[in-house]
């Protein structure tokens, strides 16, 4: 298992390498995207985007529950909040999501039960430090795949 952790220290910084991230993995995958309120999740997901060659607006899914980025979408941005558990994400037609091949990035992925997926990378957003714009970025996966390309991050 590898954990590497990244400081940035701006918005811009922490949007840089979610760009940085997405064009090393642009193949489909699912991230588990951990902070607290206003950790910076949304940014890095805009810069993740980005990096996958993705020009859409990102915006924080959190009334929509899902937005869909690319034509046709390769990546599905949810934030899980606002569910109560993980049979109202799988009612919503979850699994169809993950059948199209796509990156999903799932905000507040504490109610999905499910460890099972293929390529995946945990995620978290600290930004409890001197700065309010400073953050660090926490990556955790045990995928071989992934291991070796955040060795080159």
């Amino acid at each position: 298992m590898l954990t590497k952790t990244i400081k940035t220290k701006s918005s811009q910084e922490t949007y840089d390498f979610g760009k940085h991230l997405g064009e090393a993995l642009s193949f489909p995958l699912v991230i588990f995207l951990r902070g607290e309120m206003g950790a910076g999740k949304t940014v890095f997901a805009k810069g993740f985007v980005k990096g996958m060659g993705i020009d859409d607006e990102v915006t924080s899914p959190t009334y929509t529950i899902v937005n869909e980025y690319g034509d046709p979408p390769r990546v599905f941005h949810f934030d899980l909040y606002r569910l109560q558990d993980g049979g109202e994400l799988y009612e919503m037609g979850f699994e169809d999501y993950l059948n199209q091949e796509g990156t999903l990035i799932l905000e507040w992925p504490d109610l999905l039960l499910d460890d099972s997926f293929e390529h995946k990378l945990e995620i978290t957003l600290k930004s409890d430090f001197h700065s309010p714009d400073e953050r660090e970025i926490i990556l955790v996966t045990s995928d071989v795949k992934i291991e070796q390309l955040l060795s080159d991050c």
